[in-house]
């Protein structure tokens, strides 16, 4: 097929603003850039014309850091997600036993979106709730966070979960007498539980992916990622077969970039071999992740200094792996040609992270391995100008900031809140910075979080945070959205802007958001999607 795409509003992915182009689109490649005012009669008669006006044109959206199975399970009838919304350990165990009413055929009872500080406590729930709102079957809850799990007794029984459990790293919750409470802190604690949460027969699953596919065409998202650190197991590698197996079949309509676990590993032959039998066009895996501590909420986030309400620690139970066994697997991983991705919620795994990937330049030579820190919720402003200098990419999901409701300042206090999701301080040191959600723990809606990074407010258009001068501009936002975030997947030779030679990830939105009032934005969409080529998507 052969298109020609234009607008008086085109943006390329950059940092230029939006201009009048044309775009020549062949198969699946961006083949030309044209004048917008390109003679159509000069194009070959099979080229269909697509002219959007003054619409904005832009690369597609492409989300730096999301977890696609689990997100797509989550967009489906098979989790209850309404608990979200709950304000209470008892609010949510009420809606959770609606929706097992409503659903006699679900064996097991999953949920996803519970949160301490929407419940405005730190108290983690127990059993017990939820043994009496649903005592005849399995309950799994994820928190919004992904960090941690909470089930019923059945559950407990199902996941073959005991009191006398030792996870590598996390906790198996336990009350006062010894008995197990029913919570499992951080992934490897909960591993049995989301390997419960995950699992669907094929035709299923198949089903889940293809109904979430078209929720990304909807919302313009021609890239995204698992970062849940799969390890090379029997299981993950079925997974890969399915994702191939559909991309080869052109069931995919949004590329999918895959980062295994690195922890545990100073060969990567493995990730090698997934490398070499699934990598393609659709499907692909470009790096690594690890973990180096969890959140703030349970006090398993790694900070420099310690806690303002727990003085008497700066994480409990972090970081999640010693220093020198991570240093030689990120070392190893550089080597082997993988990026290296690193889950870093606070400022001392941060620091951890840049002196790993400092030490990493070190044995391997100074290069860009297209390393990156996941979140950075919290920095030390010392440590801001070395991600220049050690070629990493921050990537960072503004609705986070939304999604604590103020909560990080009971944990770091008033002076460390100034650089709480320091959002345009990074962008500013680095000029790198990626964008993405984090989905499930947030929603994928990429206008909620490009509403966020420029107004530094919430859904309600209220002022959220500490810093508002943290906020970024649009151009910043969009570049991280499109160009940054495909270095993010050391992609950025194939996607991320409207360049000759490129895939044609190409998207139109009903407004210019370069224009549009700020507290619009939100209320924008997506009237046209393309990816490879394959329109998706069109109004």
């Amino acid at each position: 097929m052969r298109y020609l795409i234009r607008s008086t509003a085109v943006y390329g992915g950059h940092e230029d603003l939006p201009k009048p182009e044309a775009i020549l689109v062949e198969d699946e490649m961006i083949r030309k850039i044209l004048p917008y005012e390109t003679d159509v009669e000069t194009l070959p008669p099979d080229t269909t014309v697509l002219d959007f006006g003054d619409r904005l044109v832009m690369p597609g959206f492409i989300d730096a850091h999301t977890h696609f199975f689990t997100g797509a399970m989550e967009n489906s009838e098979h989790v209850c997600s309404e608990i979200a919304d709950s304000v209470s350990e008892e609010d949510c165990a009420r809606i959770v036993a609606e929706y097992a009413a409503k659903h006699p055929e679900e064996r097991v009872i999953r949920g996803s979106g519970w949160f301490l500080p929407k419940w405005k406590t730190t108290v983690l729930p127990t059993k017990k709730s939820l043994d009496a709102a649903v005592p005849d079957r399995p309950v799994l809850l994820k928190c919004a966070d992904a960090h941690s799990y909470w089930l019923n007794s059945a559950a407990l029984r199902l996941c073959g979960i005991t009191p006398d459990m030792k996870p590598e790293s996390g906790s198996v919750g336990l009350l006062p007498d010894g008995e197990l409470s029913g919570m499992l802190i951080e992934p490897a604690a909960y591993e049995p539980a989301d390997k419960v949460f995950r699992t669907f027969p094929d035709e299923e699953y198949q089903k889940i992916i293809e109904d979430f596919e078209k929720v990304l065409a909807g919302y313009g998202i021609t890239a995204l990622s698992e970062m849940f650190a799969p390890d090379y197991n029997e299981e993950n590698s079925r997974l890969c077969e399915m994702i191939h197996s559909m991309a080869e079949a052109d069931r995919l309509s949004a590329h999918l970039y895959l980062f295994p676990r690195l922890f545990g590993y100073t060969d990567f032959s493995a990730a090698e071999k997934w490398k070499k039998k699934f990598a393609g066009k659709w499907f692909d895996i470009p790096g690594v992740k690890g973990f180096l501590d969890g959140v703030t909420e349970t006090y398993t986030g790694l900070l420099l200094e310690p806690y303002t309400d727990r003085p008497d620690t700066c994480g409990i139970g972090v970081p999640l792996r010693e220093y020198d066994d991570v240093k030689q697997s990120v070392i190893a991983a550089n080597r082997a040609g993988f990026s290296v991705r690193l889950h870093c919620i606070a400022d001392g795994s941060v620091r951890m992270a840049l002196n790993l990937f400092e030490d990493s330049i070190r044995a391997n030579g100074d290069r860009d391995y297209h390393n990156t820190i996941e979140h950075i919720e919290n920095i030390d402003p010392s440590d801001i100008p070395r991600f220049r200098r050690l070629h990493v990419i921050p990537s960072m999901q503004p609705a986070h900031l939304v999604l604590d409701e103020n909560g990080k300042i009971i944990h770091i206090g008033k002076e460390r809140i100034r650089y709480e999701w320091p959002l345009r301080s990074m962008e500013e040191a680095t000029g790198a910075l990626a964008i993405g959600t984090d989905f499930p723990v947030v929603g994928i809606d990429p206008f909620r979080t490009i509403y966020t990074a420029v107004t530094r407010k919430d859904y309600q258009h209220r002022p959220t945070g500490f810093n508002p001068e943290e906020k970024l501009t649009m151009l910043q936002v969009l570049s991280g959205y499109t160009y940054n975030a495909a270095r993010a997947y050391h992609m950025e030779d194939k996607i991320g802007s409207l360049e000759e030679g490129k895939y044609a990830d190409i998207i139109a939105l009903k407004e210019n958001l370069f224009t549009m009032p700020e507290e619009e934005i939100m209320d924008n969409r997506v009237v046209f999607t393309m990816c490879c080529g394959k329109i998706t998507k069109s109004e």
